[in-house]
């Protein structure tokens, strides 16, 4: 489905175990996942390129649901909050800042956590995230989910202006889903991002030269 959608790039990152309800991979489904990875990219070879990464639970502690050993075999990680989004601002701010400089995550997704219309973000302190992320050259992810377009426009273009690099992610859990790329280009647009704001607009061999620079 990337294939024929023209996509060069694509990273499958399913839960982490830290989101069981999500059926987040424990470490052994993760080990057959890499396995079953490099089967399909030997057959597609030039294609397209395909990342094992995961989407990594920001936990109510602040832990992350890998530990750093899991996570740094990984190609690609994205952390985020998914629960416990109602706890105090200075609380879930040290959260998501905390998961920004552990050496292993290179992406924060959907950043506020927002589910629209029935859920707000998260009070986050958005100066002090904005500031973590140019601390740690941590890239922000625009969700292209309609549930999601998270960041939004007004925190995207506030990211670009301080040199802080963005993403946009389909969030897809099915191949329909890549659809969605659309809404979060559109959040692009709107913030009035260009091609080198974003990671997605860089060929294969940047994206893994930047992935590889992050790693040391």
């Amino acid at each position: 489905a990337a294939v024929k959608r023209g996509l060069k790039v694509l990273a499958i990152t399913d839960h982490s175990a830290g989101l069981a309800v999500a059926g987040g991979l424990s470490v052994e489904r993760l080990a057959e996942q890499r396995a079953e990875i490099e089967r399909v990219q030997a057959l597609l070879g030039g294609q397209i390129l395909l990342l094992q990464g995961s989407e990594v639970e920001i936990l109510s502690d602040g832990s992350l649901g890998y530990p750093d050993e899991v996570l740094a075999q990984l190609d690609l990680v994205i952390a985020s909050l998914h629960f416990s989004l109602r706890q105090p601002r200075e609380v879930i701010t040290a959260r998501l800042i905390g998961a920004m400089r552990n050496p292993h995550v290179d992406i924060i997704g959907h950043p506020s956590g927002r589910l629209l219309p029935e859920r707000e973000g998260a009070d986050l302190d958005w100066d002090a995230v904005l500031a973590a992320a140019v601390e740690t050259q941590t890239a922000l992810e625009i969700d292209a989910n309609p549930s999601r377009l998270d960041l939004d426009e007004v925190y995207a273009r506030r990211a670009a202006d301080l040199g802080v690099l963005l993403t946009v992610d389909t969030d897809a859990h099915s191949p329909d889903h890549l659809d969605f790329l659309e809404y979060g280009l559109g959040v692009a647009r709107r913030a009035w991002l260009e091609p080198r704001h974003l990671l997605n607009c860089r060929g294969d061999q940047e994206i893994l030269a930047w992935l590889r620079e992050r790693k040391g």
